[in-house]
């Protein structure tokens, strides 16, 4: 199907197309896709160019460049990305430049805007551990070297935060910390990634595979030692219990490991990465994520959308989707106890987990679905928000 035949599928017109936007993001597929799907569907966006290190899914009104490797290698991949935005700002001259992550996007697009007089959006998806101690606790492979919070560095970050035309939020919770911190609270638009209900919901009838689930990589930040634990504690009361862990990454032999020294080879199925998510939220019970800081993540939203109760741990943005007793548990961070506390009082009592997996859905629909984000992208790229 063509760009243009993709686009009138979704009510796309020339005439109501106006709308461009240069985006630069390092992420995985799905997160390209539940970044920036309710944005591409808006009539009003004529279309999307993707600067990234590699090729993004195809997707309607979306271009990707990839920046020529013997750039990369002279400038390194922040420095060849800023060189090819700025190349493409100036020729196409798009009506927004859009960063997802404070370093590097976030410096390349606000240099773009400056050099170029083009709108600037930041868009923090990690939360607010992006900025807080100069990012010493964020996935950034570099900041996450300093060892400890290095308070100018969090101040320069603040500053740069402030001086974007808009920013993004994944929850009220980032909000709320960076309006206590000086920034315009007219200028924070909370905006979680979205998720496809045509495609996350809940199907009836389903058989469980699995007791708990949880969607992660495996690395130290999602602290999956915590759920292994927690097995081991569930599984002494409930011998037939099966759990799933979906991902990849650097900690899977240390977790394969621990799961064979605590003799719960049977009970714990490492399921790698899977395209096909949603079949394993079908086969699931319970959806877990013991996490030691997330900004919203999309697979709790997946999960949940899915019809699944959630257990997470009470940090970052969690206390907007996950409710207490309504459709799940959260849990102080690190505390095994109470995560398997939580788990029992799900897993034990079938007509509140059947309850509490209806309210998740709704609730999930209501914060994070594909049309409430689109909505919002278009109150902001239009400037009526």
């Amino acid at each position: 199907m063509s760009p243009e035949a993709r686009g009138a599928a979704h009510g796309i017109t020339p005439s109501s197309a106006s709308l461009r936007l240069l985006v630069t993001v390092t992420l995985n597929p799905n997160q390209i896709r539940a970044h920036l799907e309710p944005i591409l569907a808006l009539p009003e966006v004529a279309g999307v160019t993707l600067v990234t290190d590699k090729p993004a899914p195809e997707m309607a009104k979306l271009t990707t460049i990839v920046p020529p490797h013997l750039l990369m290698r002279i400038l390194g991949r922040a420095g060849a990305k800023l060189v090819v935005c700025l190349l493409h700002a100036r020729h196409h001259r798009p009506d927004w430049v859009v960063a997802y992550n404070l370093m590097p996007h976030g410096i390349n697009v606000f240099l773009v805007g400056r050099l170029t007089g083009t709108k600037t959006l930041f868009h923090l998806i990690g939360g607010t551990e992006e900025w807080q101690g100069g990012g010493w606790d964020s996935d950034n492979r570099h900041l996450k070297r300093l060892p400890r919070p290095v308070a100018p560095l969090e101040k320069l970050f603040l500053a740069l935060i402030r001086r974007f035309d808009a920013i993004v939020t994944m929850g009220t919770r980032s909000k709320r910390m960076l309006v206590e911190r000086g920034t315009d609270p007219d200028r924070i638009h909370v905006i979680p990634a979205s998720v496809d209900e045509a495609r996350f919901h809940p199907v009836e009838g389903a058989e469980a595979l699995y007791d708990i689930v949880t969607v992660a990589q495996l690395i130290p930040r999602k602290r999956l030692q915590d759920l292994v634990a927690a097995v081991g504690e569930l599984r002494r009361a409930r011998p037939g219990l099966k759990a799933a862990i979906v991902g990849v990454g650097p900690l899977e032999g240390k977790l394969r490991a621990a799961v064979d020294s605590a003799g719960l080879g049977d009970v714990v199925e490492f399921l790698g990465f899977r395209r096909d998510i949603e079949a394993i939220y079908q086969q699931s019970r319970v959806f877990v994520l013991t996490s030691a800081h997330e900004g919203l993540s999309i697979a709790l939203s997946e999960a949940m959308a899915s019809g699944l109760p959630a257990v997470v741990s009470d940090v970052s943005e969690a206390p907007d989707l996950v409710q207490n007793d309504r459709n799940g548990f959260r849990y102080p961070l690190g505390n095994v106890e109470r995560l398997v506390e939580c788990l029992s009082a799900v897993l034990d009592d079938e007509p509140r987990r059947a309850h509490f997996g209806r309210t998740a859905a709704e609730d999930a629909r209501q914060v994070t679905g594909l049309r409430l984000a689109k909505e919002r992208y278009r109150k902001l790229l239009n400037g009526e928000a």
